[in-house]
């Protein structure tokens, strides 16, 4: 999942509204930040096993947890961060191909290698996501222009990398 993660963490906001957006964002996308991190180490791991494995992820949430909680006090939107964070873990499994522990099995339905199916699995879960997110705006004049350009803007990102995979097969991620 590529932008489908940032539905989650709109639809995250939705569930308590206190919570600022970047947390969620950092936490929805937490597993790959570390996959970049490792990439620009020197130690990528293409299966995930260092990112994306069950023992990892674990890791990161409970760190998402501890560090907002300390941060805000709010032991409830410690909880959805947490959550955030794990979602990531099983998205990635319906899209993708990762590791579920170290020297463990292979999880996934690989749904990148039918862009087309991949779109309309993200498709829902980024237009989900904004539907929820709307109910955090305040009331204004046409609140739908703002989300109509942010689903719209979600959506066209999303067909961008659904080509990019579809046409740049033979490129490696790191």
């Amino acid at each position: 999942m590529y932008i489908g993660h940032v539905g989650v963490a709109l639809g995250a906001k939705r569930l308590r509204a206190s919570i600022g957006l970047f947390a969620l964002l950092v936490a929805t996308y937490a597993p790959d930040w570390v996959d970049a991190g490792l990439c620009l180490a020197g130690v990528y791991n293409p299966a995930g096993v260092l990112s994306h494995s069950i023992p990892v992820v674990a890791l990161l949430a409970l760190m998402g947890f501890s560090l907002y909680a300390l941060k805000t006090r709010d032991w409830p939107g410690a909880i959805i961060v947490a959550g955030v964070v794990v979602s990531h873990m099983f998205l990635d499994w319906i899209t993708g191909y990762k590791s579920t522990w170290p020297g463990g099995t292979m999880i996934g339905l690989r749904l990148y290698d039918h862009p087309i199916a991949d779109f309309i699995l993200e498709g829902v879960v980024i237009a989900i996501g904004v539907v929820l997110y709307r109910r955090t705006l305040p009331p204004r004049r046409r609140p739908w222009i703002d989300i109509a350009i942010m689903l719209g803007a979600l959506l066209v990102l999303q067909i961008g990398v659904d080509v990019a995979h579809l046409m740049l097969k033979s490129i490696t991620k790191c």
